[in-house]
């Protein structure tokens, strides 16, 4: 009689399982059911959103007439770029190593001004100036040969030729801060010039303006129209004696403020009216210094001193 009551409470055990594992079965088939049906709607909804479009694909850059005419109106040549790399820089001579302006994003739309002889590079008005884009990485509104050939506009620069590592300075001479380092066969643009032609100015492939000697490179170009910069640097001030005191106004009699110490330059910021004392900037903020004990570096005349 047990034996029997266990039987039968085994056996009712077991037809709940199997009900209880069907109608899991059930739900799930179900749920595969339900999903399957929303996939058919939304791929049905796609269909016929593509369907409406018209059988004409749609193009890799989504730019209306209207948005080209108004960039090309911009320029006297009525022609745009749209820009086919995912990025491509603007540079500022039409070569490959030119100095870097910025990048354009694919799908950028520059107008036109020029292109080198050749016609592989183009000179376009972008967010970062006007510079050289790369011919191979657009496409154009209309045939490029209607542009104006630009090589006689075309910066000069200057190529690393005699050393291995050249510094590039803050100003035209070694008591200046380095800002930067060129290899052997760097290319960059130059910008301007020093009086006595011992260097010239230069801006970096990273974007870095500094001065390099004029026997470190070769340069290549017209040079004609480049200024004489080195007449608008910084002049330094730097000590030839030791613990100058630095005071708070050009006179003997004002408060000590600091103390300049031996071979150590500092940045001119301002000359007496007399031309005898030399104001400057240190750990000690702005100071003057009197000039018989100091060495100049650079040119005063921009602070209206001509002896």
């Amino acid at each position: 009689m047990q034996r029997s009551r266990v039987c039968g409470t085994a056996h009712r055990l077991a037809l709940w399982a199997d009900s209880t594992y069907a109608r899991a079965d059930w739900l799930c088939a179900q749920g595969v059911v339900r999903i399957m049906k929303r996939l058919a709607a939304i791929l049905l909804s796609g269909a016929i959103f593509l369907g409406l479009l018209g059988a004409q694909p749609m193009p890799s850059y989504a730019i209306s007439a209207e948005h080209q005419a108004a960039l090309a109106a911009q320029s006297e040549t009525g022609i745009v770029a749209i820009i086919r790399a995912e990025r491509l820089n603007v540079r500022r001579a039409p070569r490959a190593k030119g100095g870097s302006l910025g990048l354009l994003r694919r799908d950028s739309v520059v107008p036109l001004i020029g292109r080198n002889r050749i016609g592989t590079w183009l000179e376009a008005i972008t967010p970062f100036g006007i510079g050289w884009i790369d011919a191979r990485w657009v496409s154009t509104n209309a045939d490029i040969s209607n542009l104006p050939i630009k090589d006689d506009q075309i910066l000069p620069f200057a190529t690393v030729a005699t050393s291995a590592l050249v510094y590039v300075r803050r100003g035209p001479a070694v008591e200046y801060a380095i800002v930067d380092r060129l290899r052997f066969g760097d290319e960059v643009d130059v910008v301007g010039l020093h009086s006595q032609n011992t260097h010239v100015e230069i801006i970096t492939p990273r974007g870095r303006r500094g001065w390099v000697v004029t026997e470190a490179v070769r340069v290549e170009g017209d040079l004609s129209a480049l200024p004489f910069s080195d007449l608008t640097v910084t002049p330094l001030a730097k000590i030839n004696t030791f613990r100058l005191r630095v005071r708070q106004s050009p006179d003997p009699n004002a408060p000590v403020i600091g103390r300049a110490n031996l071979g150590v330059s500092y940045d001119v910021v301002g000359v007496s009216p007399d031309g005898a004392w030399l104001e400057i900037t240190g750990n000690f903020g702005r100071g003057w210094v009197l000039r018989r004990f100091v060495i100049v570096i650079g040119n005063l005349e921009q602070f209206g001193l001509t002896h």
